[in-house]
């Protein structure tokens, strides 16, 4: 027995029959031990922990031969219970009888002492070589157990860094003790004293003084056990029976292996953590026992210091106040030999279980920590990324999105560039190149192009460089960027001879490509956001040239939907694509990301990027969405013609009128929304928004000096900075679309737009659509051209716009036959709907503008002759009485406001209904000037007329 190694012994030593193979285990099997494993498991713990009987009082009264007995004995006992643990361990296992196993497995960890604090015995160092043996032999059926065989390990590791800490010591000890021989020698031989030597020799011991200097006494007493516990594991374990546990990982079952790795998961957080813990928890006040000790122990003789390894195993001047990452270490290598050797479908249930750990980890708070989990990740993915992809199935991209998580949330900037270092090197070994034209390498060369599916998380972790405060991760993550927008402008001006153009992110990933240049754009630099800009423009440019081809993915999320008309004006993409004159839908599908990334912009709080995204907007549509032969276009730098143009050749996606309707409905109109999430635009005053000789009866007229002030705010919101260049930029197409298609189908889409103005809770933004609608009439359009339907949409609109919303009746409903009860409930339904008017008006009083400025823009019209021979007699009597029952209705409005309390204030205030009143009867004046001075009495005498 002297001579034997009990880890490395054979397993071979005594076999088993499988209880599942014999048909035995339910039948007899199982009831016995279910029966015995209790009584079983106190006997073999009695019988370890008393087999110290060599100690204490016998040592005193026993002689020699009995003593030489008595540790026969303890050995043996030992060796037998050990076998009965490993034995009740495997029965366990085989019955099923979860319980019993973890209860042997944690009793023996127990009998470890490992992380204790204790001086380890031989018997503590069997039982962790039998510990290891059930790791090493009995892998398969250890399941949640595998948590006490990775804290052995990890303290198995921990012991063996101190060894190594202490030979390092002794070397350098020995040395120092050298030259202080050699100095007092030379010292003798030239007459001195031999004291510089004695000083010298005192500093043999120097490696030990920093030690004294800062730690208690007690301390001392453990570091000394820790040293002896370190001389004991080192002989009895070895380090490559360690790893070999490890590697075997490789053999275990598909339910083997999960449990594997959790558990190792699992520990490797309790020890980053302080134990117990999540990443970045609290729990790191810990007393410095049992397994919390190894964390916060200092190796002999500064052994970070000498550039070896720190108790974590963190390699060279690793602090000892660092979580230990031993176990991390390990889940890397695990993942390693599990990435080759096992299916992906397998490999992929273990990587989501290793990647939220690591992710974790990244995201830890000590900053060493985080990059060490970073370079694992990169470490695992050049390995993965060797393999190619298969089909549909995108396992790059779950592999990767770990990386979106970690630039999304890590706080630490050396992170962020460790990462966005990692995408640049997967990049330029798996991606498409990086258009600057270089060699590589020809094991480069090998797997460009590899990179499919994990191309979305690279370019949504550029995307969210793109949106960091700091400079440096944003530079550094546009220039990985335009490295690729570089490439696919290279392989779309490349020549394919017939064979092809080159690879680029063109071919899968252009609407990921835009995406990524669109989050950049909303980033926080402005001039990163003009360069994406830019490079958006360019992308269009290759799109309308075709160049961009169709992937498969993208055929498949083609919608259908129709193309009938919105309601209210507006309706966003549901109002789209099922004509078979309109744009090939899957090309439309990759132009509409871009576009609506564009509108998108419109919403930015910069007043710059707002108009550079507009002005960019408008010039693509302008440029890639008309006829060829439409000739010049909008104004501005984007607006001119398309200088790509070959001669008569259009390019497909060009010259279809249902399209553009469908980016008025989709696009341009809902972008009008942003202006009611600016700030506060349904009440308070607004002296700007007042007509010309508006008189003031019944609120206080505004000072000129308010009037200013408000006017400056507005022209800094986005009601006074955007909203006039994108109307302008919608007006321009429809105008241009007139002379291009020879129809008026967007000159609808404009007033649908304007209606969705006047609808608006917003009153600044009403009263800027009617006064946009009265020039949009009688300026940008030629009367003469505008049709019936045209007249009879703008009269319908301005009718509707001079009605009160929500306008309680003036009396409860009559009804015949109704009790009294039911009167009482009509009159107390009649006050609540009062009420509610009357707080609908508060709140929306910015609406109040909105009757002043439509008897404007009807008495402007109606008072214009050219309008007035355009519309005709009708729609001029439909417009007249549309503003006497507006001011019926402005009138009742204004009796419930002054019954339910006094509206007048003493400070400025949107107009009391009255005045708007007033201000109509005016206009109503000369429109029945006007009728009484028709010259053509047949006019007066018409059906319209009469009615």
């Amino acid at each position: 027995r002297s001579g034997r190694d009990p880890l490395r012994s054979s397993s071979t030593a005594r076999h088993f029959v499988g209880a599942a193979d014999s048909g035995l285990r339910d039948e007899y099997v199982t009831p016995m031990f279910d029966v015995a494993w209790g009584p079983a498991l106190a006997v073999f713990s009695t019988a370890i922990e008393s087999a110290n009987g060599t100690d204490g009082a016998l040592a005193s009264i026993a002689t020699d031969g009995e003593m030489d007995h008595a540790v026969d004995n303890a050995a043996a006992a030992v060796d037998v219970s050990l076998d009965g643990f490993r034995l009740a361990i495997r029965v366990a296992g085989l019955c099923g009888n979860v319980t019993a196993r973890d209860a042997c497995v944690r009793a023996l960890h127990n009998f470890t002492l490992l992380g204790s604090g204790h001086l380890l015995a031989d018997r503590h160092v069997r039982c962790t070589q039998a510990l290891l043996r059930l790791g090493r032999d009995d892998s398969e059926i250890l399941g949640v157990t595998w948590e006490h065989i990775f804290r052995a390990l990890t303290e198995v590791y921990r012991l063996h860094q101190v060894w190594e800490g202490m030979a390092r010591t002794e070397r350098r000890t020995a040395k120092a003790r050298e030259r202080a021989a050699a100095r007092a020698a030379a010292a003798e031989a030239g007459g001195e004293d031999g004291s510089t030597g004695n000083d010298d020799g005192s500093d043999a011991s120097s490696a030990y003084s920093d030690y004294n200097d800062v730690h208690l006494e007690e301390e001392m007493d453990k570091r000394m056990i820790d040293e002896a516990n370190a001389m004991a594991v080192h002989s009895a374990v070895p380090l490559d029976v360690v790893d070999g546990i490890f590697q075997r990982s490789t053999a275990l079952s598909r339910r083997s292996l999960n449990d594997f790795v959790y558990q190792l998961c699992r520990v490797s957080r309790m020890e980053i953590s302080g134990y117990g813990g999540h990443v970045g928890s609290d729990a790191n006040d810990i007393d410095l026992t049992n397994d919390h000790y190894m964390r916060h122990h200092t190796l002999s003789g500064d052994g970070a210091g000498d550039g070896g390894p720190g108790p974590g195993g963190g390699g060279a001047g690793v602090s000892a106040s660092q979580p230990a990452i031993y176990s991390l270490e390990k889940l890397v290598e695990v993942t390693h030999f599990n990435m080759e050797s096992r299916p992906r479908l397998i490999f992929a249930d273990i990587w989501g279980t290793i990647s939220t750990h690591l992710t974790s980890t990244a995201l830890h708070e000590e900053a060493a920590v985080a990059m060490y989990a970073v370079d694992s990740l990169r470490q695992l993915s050049l390995q993965f990324l060797n393999r190619e992809e298969l089909g549909v199935f995108e396992f790059q991209r779950r592999f990767l999105k770990s990386l979106e998580t970690i630039m999304s949330r890590s706080t630490h900037v050396s992170v962020k560039e460790l990462l966005l270092s990692s995408v640049e090197q997967l990049i330029s070994i798996y991606g498409f190149g990086d258009g600057g034209g270089g060699a590589g390498s020809p094991a480069r060369k090998n797997h460009t192009g590899t990179l499919r599916s994990g191309w979305r998380s690279i370019l949504v972790v550029l995307g969210t460089a793109g949106l960091d405060g700091d400079r440096t991760i944003s530079d550094q993550g546009y220039g990985i960027l335009d490295g690729q927008v570089r490439q696919c402008l290279l392989a779309a001006g490349a020549d394919d001879g017939g064979g092809g153009r080159p690879d680029s992110l063109l071919s899968e990933h252009f609407v990921d490509l835009v995406n990524t240049l669109l989050l950049f754009v909303s980033g926080p630099h402005d001039d990163l956001s003009t360069k994406a800009l830019e490079s958006l423009v360019k992308l269009s440019d290759i799109l309308a040239g075709g160049m961009v081809p169709l992937a498969a993915s993208t055929r498949r999320k083609v919608p259908a939907v129709s193309l009938s008309p919105a309601k209210g004006g507006g309706g966003g993409v549901g109002g789209a694509l099922q004509s078979p004159d309109l744009m090939q839908s899957d090309v439309l599908m990759l132009w509409w990301p871009l576009l609506l990334g564009l509108s998108q912009t419109l919403g930015d709080p910069r007043n710059e990027v707002r108009v550079k995204g507009l002005t960019t907007l408008l010039g693509i549509i302008n440029k890639h969405f008309f006829p060829s032969a439409a000739g010049a276009g909008l104004n501005g730098p984007d607006g001119g013609g398309d200088g790509d143009d070959n001669g008569d050749a259009p390019s497909p996606q060009r010259g279809d009128l249902q399209t553009l309707q469908l980016i008025f409905r989709g696009i341009l109109v809902p972008a009008l929304e942003f202006e009611e999430m600016d700030g506060n635009s349904t009440s308070g005053c607004a002296p700007e928004l007042l007509p010309p000789k508006f008189v003031h009866l019944a609120t206080v007229p505004p000072s000129p000096e308010d009037g200013n002030a408000s006017s400056t705010r507005r022209r800094q919101e986005w009601i006074g900075t955007t909203f006039e260049h994108l109307v302008d930029g919608c007006v321009a197409l429809c105008i241009k679309s007139l002379g291009a298609f020879g129809s008026d189908p967007l000159v609808e889409e404009c007033l649908a737009m304007l209606n969705s103005c006047l609808l608006s809770d917003s009153g600044h933004l009403a009263v800027r659509g009617l006064r946009r609608l009265l020039q949009f009439v009688t300026k940008d359009l030629n009367p003469e051209d505008v049709t019936d339907d045209t007249w009879a949409t703008v009269c319908h609109m301005l009718f509707r716009v001079l009605s009160v919303r929500g306008l309680p009746p003036s009396s409860p409903p009559e009804t015949e036959g109704a009790t009294d009860e039911q009167r009482e409930e009509m009159m107390r339904d009649h006050a609540e709907s009062m009420d509610e008017f009357v707080r609908e008006q508060r709140f929306f009083s910015n609406r109040r503008y909105i009757g002043c400025n439509a008897a404007m823009v009807i008495g402007s019209l109606l008072t214009n002759e050219s309008i007035v021979n355009s519309m005709g007699v009708h729609w001029y009597i439909f417009l007249t009485n549309g503003l006497g029952k507006g001011i019926k209705d402005w009138e009742r409005a204004a009796e419930i406001m002054d019954s339910s309390s006094s509206s007048l204030t003493s400070e400025p205030s949107p107009p009391h209904y009255l005045e708007n009143v007033l201000y109509a009867r005016r206009w109503m004046t000369k429109f029945l000037l006007s009728l009484m001075t028709q010259r053509d009495v047949s006019v007066l005498s018409s059906k319209p007329c009469q009615q």
